[in-house]
């Protein structure tokens, strides 16, 4: 991560249809252009990091900080502490020995790692909302969320130069762009009661909407590539770059909408090179995993 971290939202105006009879589409249509004025002049909304993670990155980011410093500050945050060791417990360090103390779990996991998972942990709050309208839909995206965050664990785990935390956090933000959106349009019920409606806006700006996010919260370049590439499958870095987060995001986010009636898992996987470059064949168009789907599944319950 980068030495600053933003933690306040930029002045953002909510989306208030003109007063003449618009149809339906008119006003879609008139949002999205609202919504790329937002970007152009920096009013995106941003949600704002939760405090422990904003003072987790500080104190981790210092070449001075030790592993006494971030146990005593994850210690302030019950609910963080109890899920560090647990995580630090789960089938991703199956044989260690149990940790008991958050101390032997930031031991276990060493700075860096923690520094993501403490983001990771506390990104859920991020999804939280207040609106009774959307409320359903961003416990959805979360849900979503969740899940290629994991598949992209176990994706990740195989190449030795990823990260599986970077990886996990990674999954988990992918979508952040649609938070804002759906902020915006929070009382505009032909949008947030529509599925066509609010596709056809996610699917044309949460992105750029998301890039945005990232480089307003300063994360690391590879993390801000995934929110604005992941849905971009012509995307191609050449068959001698290495295999990089927003492959592997691609990979997880196509997979966990199988067996949906999501765009995605119709996509002709021959034609995806992320998954050409992660070993899928014409042959073989699937994705092989290296851990057991029932540690998954143990893993994810730390985060839902």
């Amino acid at each position: 991560m980068r030495a600053r971290y933003a933690i306040l939202s930029p002045v953002h105006h909510a989306f208030t249809p003109v007063k003449r009879n618009l149809q339906p589409r008119e006003i879609v249509d008139t949002f999205i252009t609202d919504l790329r004025d937002d970007l152009r002049r920096n009013g995106i909304y941003i949600p704002t990091l939760p405090d422990i993670s904003v003072q987790a990155l500080f104190t981790i980011n210092r070449e001075e900080s030790s592993i006494d410093e971030v146990t005593s500050l994850v210690a302030h945050d019950t609910a963080m502490a109890t899920r560090l060791v647990r995580y630090a417990n789960s089938p991703a360090y199956r044989g260690y020995a149990r940790c008991s103390t958050i101390k032997s779990a930031v031991t276990r996991l060493g700075l860096e790692k923690t520094k993501h998972l403490i983001l990771s942990l506390a990104m859920k709050d991020v999804f939280n909302t207040g609106h009774r309208g959307i409320r359903s839909r961003m416990e959805t995206l979360w849900n979503h969320s969740v899940e290629v965050a994991f598949l992209s664990t176990l994706l990740a785990r195989p190449h030795r130069h990823l990260d599986p935390e970077v990886a996990l956090l990674a999954g988990l933000v992918h979508d952040v762009g649609v938070i804002p959106i759906l902020i915006k349009a929070k009382d505009i019920d032909v949008i947030v009661e529509n599925e066509k409606h609010l596709n056809l806006i996610t699917g044309t700006l949460h992105m750029a909407v998301g890039r945005a996010v990232l480089q307003a919260w300063n994360f690391e370049d590879p993390l801000v590539a995934v929110a604005a590439e992941h849905e971009n499958l012509d995307r191609d870095p050449g068959e001698d770059a290495p295999v990089d987060y927003v492959d592997i995001v691609q990979a997880a986010n196509i997979e966990s909408y199988q067996s949906t009636r999501h765009r995605l898992a119709s996509v002709d996987r021959a034609r995806v090179p992320a998954l050409r470059r992660l070993g899928c064949t014409p042959e073989d168009p699937t994705l092989h995993w290296d851990e057991d789907q029932a540690a998954l599944e143990q893993v994810s319950r730390v985060f839902v």
